[in-house]
């Protein structure tokens, strides 16, 4: 019945459509000229033509996804992303600590064939072992839970076989136990941070090719002992909910183990579950890990001698997690510029701590210092910018967390930080309402021509019309970014979208063009200029611009490297491009109709139309009628709403360059003359260099800091600066 209705409801919109345009050029084009006759029955022709093309589609529409084929692409391009992502939390390094943990049964229902002891090395082995595959990491913080599980996801993928489950880690914090089911999110997730079409991506995770590695229960609410109403035991409810036919779905889970025993508590675990403790680093440990890593480790024996003769000491305990141990070694093996110590090991053995939290906090603050020294040139920032700038953005994580904030319909992360994400850091509508007034002034600055060639008052009706359809339609409030893509010359997919970019570009052509030019040029010479301009740009499409809110790929290719800030400058790039390639297709006709002055401004203003103008409904159009080839195409006619229905709701559909626009507002509402939140005007180069530095690091396309600690001390702490043209001294030591 559904489909009927469909069906019905598109022909009824085809026949709309065949009706106008066969109208439109009548009376543009004079009944003289054109007989009105004749061009119904062609249209009616076309109407069939396209009808049997459609149904000739629908066998391959109608295929099921090559999840298999999709998974193991998948898995490569994961297995390189967490290798670079394991080396930043080592801190650019390849040794890590062997660490132990030991098997903690639940209350019940725990998980069968869980051995009672293992280590990180043969951790992969362990989860093995396990019957229905379900492992939660706990230790305390700093433990290396991360690690090992990144360590685990890397053995898994080494030695993978083709079609098995990929393992992929998502951060916890933006998962909505209240709004959304486990399988939905973890679709969503895929499709934001892998860019997976949005069916590929539910499709992997119905056939279970998905084994979702889960970071950071702990860091779903705001206290450290969550409670039976909290966000942390709805998701467990939702991991327990999570099937594979008829047992529980594979899972790996990370939790703090205070935050994981006060859940038990609430009588919550992960059921089938086994629950495996990190163990305390212990001295000989400590000891093999400095000596690994140190560049002289002779500097540090005083300190392993004092480990050693007292490990249940503050010192001891302090330096007991791999993390501190990094942080430790990152502080005191930093070189003058010119050669020489900045700091000398032995100056731990003076400290007089009292716990050791005090040990933490201390290296944590030499930890930034180390990261923007004064001595040196190497460093772009000054100390003061640094601890400004990662304070601002950790108070606006730590605000997420504490009060669970959502906007415009979404949870808003307390760990993640996107940058064309990040305007809800500057309240709920000022960067938004910066966007639309910045989309105004880039439409009424493109639309000054009517007012030079035509008059006034045609220029403020355009201007008028304009600002009633960004109200109709919407600034969405999560812009999602476009980007270019090219693929392999003779590949079946450029094969596939060349294709339906000559089809897609030749529809839009011959229905758009034509019906814009038929007073002009004449229906004949329309029809001929249509073809040509939709065959070109069709092709230019195809071979150049694919992949922008299209179909296929269905993994996009990695950029190596490419930090998340390249998002932003896709979705910008991909704007400007769009608007040439539409702009150099109209070109010939308003030179026809101009001249070569007007023909090239009106190249320009497509560019700035589509580029800046976050043109949502010419966004909408060029991707139906002229990216999605003939499925886009026939899918607008046959079901007009597909296309057309985001419209008219502002929290969806595509808009090009709109990710890159709210990003620029955003970054106008953190000047200093403006909030009191204030961060640098290339956000994204001061975050990259943070990655490198240490102090961040990247999560698929978010920034993250690079360890909760971290987030926490820049919150609660104040940072000791050296002085002025001074090298880091002993100043920078005090706790």
């Amino acid at each position: 019945m559904g489909t009927a209705r469909h069906t019905l409801w598109g022909w009824l919109a085809l026949t709309v459509v065949a009706v106008g345009v066969a109208v439109t050029i009548a009376i543009r084009a004079g009944t003289g000229d054109v007989d009105p006759g004749g061009l119904a029955l062609g249209l009616v022709g076309l109407m069939l033509a396209t009808a049997g093309l459609y149904q000739a589609t629908l066998s391959q529409a109608s295929q099921d996804t090559d999840t298999a084929g999709l998974a193991d692409r998948l898995a490569g391009h994961i297995r390189k992303r967490e290798e670079e992502a394991r080396q930043r939390f080592l801190g650019g390094s390849d040794r890590t600590i062997n660490v132990e943990f030991a098997f903690l049964p639940s209350p019940a229902h725990h998980a069968t064939g869980a051995a009672p002891r293992g280590t990180l090395e043969d951790v992969a082995t362990y989860y093995r072992d396990l019957q229905l595959g379900r492992l939660v990491i706990t230790g305390a913080p700093g433990a290396g839970k991360t690690v090992l599980a990144l360590h685990l996801m890397l053995l898994l993928l080494a030695d993978r076989a083709p079609g098995a489950p990929v393992p992929v880690r998502l951060s916890l914090s933006t998962f909505d136990p209240d709004r959304n089911k486990l399988d939905d999110w973890l679709a969503d997730q895929l499709t934001r941070t892998y860019q997976l079409r949005p069916t590929a991506a539910a499709a992997l995770v119905t056939d279970r090719l998905i084994l979702p590695v889960l970071d950071g229960l702990d860091e779903m609410d705001a206290g450290e002992t969550p409670e039976g109403g909290s966000r942390a035991a709805a998701a467990l409810e939702a991991m327990n909910s999570y099937l594979h036919g008829t047992t529980k779905g594979q899972l790996v889970l990370t939790c703090r183990s205070s935050a994981y025993v006060a859940l038990e508590g609430a009588e919550l675990w992960a059921e089938d579950a086994s629950r495996i403790d990190i163990a305390p680093v212990t001295p000989a440990a400590t000891e093999a890990f400095v000596t690994a890593r140190a560049r002289k480790p002779a500097r540090w024996e005083p300190v392993l001698n004092a480990v050693h003769a007292a490990p249940a000491s503050p010192l001891a305990r302090g330096l007991s997690t791999p993390w501190r141990l990094t942080v430790a070694l990152a502080a005191y093996d930093e070189r003058h510029p010119g050669g020489g110590w900045v700091r000398d090991p032995v100056d731990l053995l003076e400290l007089t701590p009292q716990t050791p939290e005090q040990v933490r906090d201390h290296l944590l603050n030499l930890f930034i210092l180390a990261a923007a020294p004064t001595g040196g040139t190497t460093a772009p920032y000054t100390q003061l910018q640094v601890r400004t700038w990662l304070a601002v953005l950790a108070r606006y994580l730590h605000t997420n967390t504490t009060s669970a904030r959502e906007v415009a319909g979404r949870h808003l992360s307390g760990t993640d930080l996107v940058l064309h994400e990040l305007w809800p850091l500057t309240g709920h509508r000022r960067a938004r309402t910066v966007h639309v007034l910045l989309t105004i002034a880039v439409w009424a600055t493109v639309d000054l021509p009517a007012a030079v060639l035509d008059a006034w008052h045609v220029y403020a009706t355009n201007v008028t019309l304009m600002v009633v359809g960004s109200l109709l339609t919407g600034i969405p409030p999560w812009p999602v970014p476009s980007r270019l893509e090219t693929v392999t010359a003779g590949s079946p997919v450029a094969r596939h979208q060349l294709v339906n970019g000559l089809v897609g570009g030749l529809f839009w052509g011959g229905l758009i063009v034509v019906v814009d030019m038929g007073n002009v040029v004449g229906l004949v010479v329309g029809l001929v200029y249509g073809s040509v301009v939709g065959l070109a740009g069709g092709a230019t499409v195809g071979v150049g611009l694919a992949g922008v809110l299209s179909d296929v790929p269905e993994v996009r290719r990695s950029h190596g490297n490419a930090s998340p800030r390249s998002l932003v400058r896709d979705d910008l790039v991909t704007g400007f491009a769009t608007g040439l390639v539409v702009g150099l297709g109209f070109a010939p006709y308003y030179w026809f109709a101009g001249s070569l002055v007007v023909a090239l401004g009106a190249v320009l203003i497509y560019m700035l139309l589509f580029g800046l103008g976050g043109g949502r409904a010419l966004a909408l159009l060029y991707n139906r009628l002229f990216r999605c080839g003939y499925r886009g195409a026939l899918d607008s006619l046959f079901r007009p709403w597909r296309a057309f229905g985001p419209l008219f709701r502002t929290g969806s559909g595509p808009a090009l360059g709109a990710a890159g626009v709210r990003y620029t507002a955003f970054l106008l509402c953190t000047r200093r003359w403006w909030s009191n939140q204030p961060l640098p005007w290339r956000l994204g180069r001061f975050l990259d260099w943070c990655c490198d530095a240490g102090l961040m690091r990247t999560a698929g396309i978010a920034y993250q800091f690079r360890h909760r600690e971290l987030q926490d001390f820049l919150i609660r702490s104040h940072i000791h600066h050296d002085p002025p043209n001074c090298p880091s001294s002993a100043q920078g030591t005090r706790l």
